[in-house]
């Protein structure tokens, strides 16, 4: 009796796997076609990234300020860029945390260079780390090689993770960047959880920000990401502020330590940000205290000895969406959680 039991949920088992399967096999497997690029071609871009030692000696000073995309998906246009730039004088680099385009293909990559071009993000150093977009489907995902080549990372992260995950250190700040995508076994996990864990213990009085594609907590339905938050929720509270992308939404929530436990820890800021024009909508929750899904935004944060604050802003009319800052507390949100479109 026990036997056939077993042998009909083996057989259950399996069939709602082989009908997920069916399903789900190009979402999760299978790379749409590449579209042909018709257009003038811009031969050998590379970004200008903190691998390049003179960028980094020329920001080695107490305040900085830059503007972090989330996803992008080539949504972007010129006229944007040129916008952002406009409304914020002060521009010392960009950040950008995955899903700069829409598929790893040479036409995306080209039609971001014209979208770039002639604009001061063009000019601009970027901190970057590669989506789920970037990366090519398959039973295993794989990074093309000449991402790294588009954006030459400096190279002090975890062995199999160079060029992806790192960190860069201005002198009131450190910025670690985080690969989640890269992150296929467990081994993978293992290794980047030590990895966050002692770059944040070791920022040595540095307001620390932390880029990741894919969020410790989720906003979107259906989206939440187990290993992500198992693995990398302790690790990140020494973070003053985790930036992250992926949901295709706005959603921030604080996340206080329990003080017993984790004595002397401020709470950590959590942010899942999009600039793009693809959205899905925020799962309520208690926690968050400002959420929006109905526009992009994008951030701009200043840095000073004293203060790390971020605004967020809507992409099309620069409107204030929300406002935070650690060191002293800066008025929250202009949004409630529950009225926020």
């Amino acid at each position: 009796m026990k036997r056939r039991i077993w042998l009909i949920i083996t057989l259950f088992l399996l069939a709602s796997g082989g009908i997920l399967c069916a399903f789900r096999w190009k979402a999760w497997f299978s790379n749409p076609p590449k579209p042909e690029w018709t257009g003038d071609t811009i031969t050998d871009h590379t970004f200008l990234t903190f691998a390049n030692d003179s960028v980094l000696r020329s920001l080695q000073r107490d305040t900085l300020a830059f503007i972090l995309l989330g996803d992008v998906h080539n949504s972007l246009t010129d006229s944007d860029f040129i916008a952002i730039a406009a409304r914020h004088p002060r521009i010392d680099f960009y950040a950008q945390l995955g899903d700069f385009f829409e598929r790893p293909y040479f036409y995306y990559e080209q039609q971001m260079y014209h979208s770039l071009s002639g604009t001061r993000f063009d000019s601009l150093p970027v901190l970057a780390t590669p989506g789920n977009h970037e990366y090519r489907k398959g039973v295993i995902k794989r990074l093309p090689a000449h991402w790294k080549e588009l954006f030459p990372n400096p190279q002090n992260g975890p062995r199999r993770f160079r060029g992806t995950t790192y960190y860069v250190d201005f002198p009131t700040l450190r910025f670690v960047v985080i690969d989640t995508d890269g992150l296929q076994r467990l081994s993978d996990y293992t290794q980047v959880n030590f990895w966050v864990k002692k770059v944040l213990e070791d920022a040595d009085g540095r307001f620390t920000v932390v880029m990741m594609h894919h969020p410790v907590y989720s906003s979107a339905k259906g989206r939440q990401n187990p290993l992500i938050w198992l693995f990398f929720t302790r690790a990140l509270q020494r973070a003053d502020i985790v930036f992250s992308g992926h949901d295709h939404n706005y959603a921030r929530r604080t996340v206080r330590h329990t003080a017993s436990i984790f004595r002397d820890i401020n709470p950590t800021v959590y942010i899942g940000t999009n600039a793009s024009t693809k959205r899905y909508p925020n799962k309520q929750s208690r926690h968050n205290e400002c959420v929006s899904s109905g526009r992009g935004v994008y951030e701009y944060i200043t840095v000073t000895p004293d203060t790390l604050h971020v605004e967020t802003r809507f992409v099309d009319t620069g409107e204030l969406l929300d406002e935070v800052g650690v060191g002293r507390r800066i008025p929250y949100s202009l949004f409630d959680a529950q009225q926020a479109k």
